[in-house]
């Protein structure tokens, strides 16, 4: 009977699931190897995969990627950690403010962030401005390959950090506080105890919050679209989702965008293989 009434409760979420995802998911499939206009549909096998594998664009757009994690995911999980770190060691009531106020800037709309952002970055805007009075020359930060990826970057970053700030405090939290005290008994400084005993246990949140980061760079497009409005220049900010987004709505190729989709899924769930890999090995 128990179990009847658990299967019964199961069916909503199911349908849900079946409906919102797989549903979806083999539409896409079934797109991805067909050529379509609107008009008719041809099926074409796997040709739009290898037109994706030589569109030097979407290739690019990978290559962006590995630029954006290097500037972007380091400097997150550096700031994020040691935020973390500092907040555990006040009261709960602390925490729980400190942690608050980290993640307003996470609920912000990326698109009002990014606006924000782009008056700042004008050649009349805030930050050249800044750069005048103290001296130095304007600098074109949307109209050179390097330093619309940084300006792209800066935006990321000053979204915030509150979400991988609560992921390692609930981590941090959850350490026995008995494994803290024996070590200070044992004669282990706090910088220690920090360093040698909690460090290698927060290694498998660590890697989480890496993962989501590069799976959040890999995926944002609102940034790149308000920034620039074609992941300009020459290409330099586009993220693989905002050229499957291109593809699709200013190109009108569903189909080979299905097909960049498909390929762009795959490499995220090689990136979490690998993950679980370096999991194994570290723990």
């Amino acid at each position: 009977m128990k179990i009847r009434a658990v299967l019964l409760m199961l069916v909503p979420v199911v349908i849900l699931y079946l409906y919102s995802f797989l549903a979806p998911m083999a539409l896409v499939g079934r797109l991805a190897f067909y050529s379509s206009d609107y008009v008719k549909s041809e099926f074409v096998g796997f040709r739009n995969f290898a037109d994706a594998f030589r569109d030097k664009y979407f290739v690019k757009s990978f290559e962006n990627s590995f630029w954006f994690i290097l500037l972007i995911v380091p400097f997150k999980l550096a700031l994020s950690y040691s935020v973390a770190s500092f907040l555990t060691g006040f009261s709960k009531k602390i925490q729980s403010v400190g942690r608050f106020l980290l993640y307003v800037p996470s609920l912000t709309s990326g698109l009002i962030m990014t606006l924000i952002w782009a008056w700042f970055l004008r050649r009349d805007g805030l930050i050249n401005q800044f750069l005048i009075l103290a001296g130095l020359p304007a600098v074109p930060w949307l109209a050179l390959s390097w330093t619309a990826r940084f300006s792209v970057a800066m935006i990321i970053i000053a979204s915030g950090i509150g979400m991988a700030v609560i992921i390692f405090c609930a981590s941090m939290l959850s350490v026995p506080k008995e494994l803290h005290d024996a070590a200070l008994v044992d004669g282990a400084s706090e910088k220690q105890y920090k360093r040698n005993i909690l460090l290698p246990i927060m290694v498998p949140t660590i890697l989480l919050v890496v993962l989501l980061q590069i799976v959040g760079v890999m995926t944002m497009w609102e940034t790149i679209y308000v920034l620039t409005g074609t992941g300009g220049p020459g290409g330099s900010t586009a993220s693989p989702v905002y050229d499957v987004f291109q593809t699709a709505f200013r190109f009108g190729k569903q189909s080979y965008a299905a097909a960049k989709g498909i390929i762009l899924m795959f490499v995220i769930a090689g990136i979490l293989l690998v993950k679980r890999q370096i999991e194994k090995f570290v723990t």
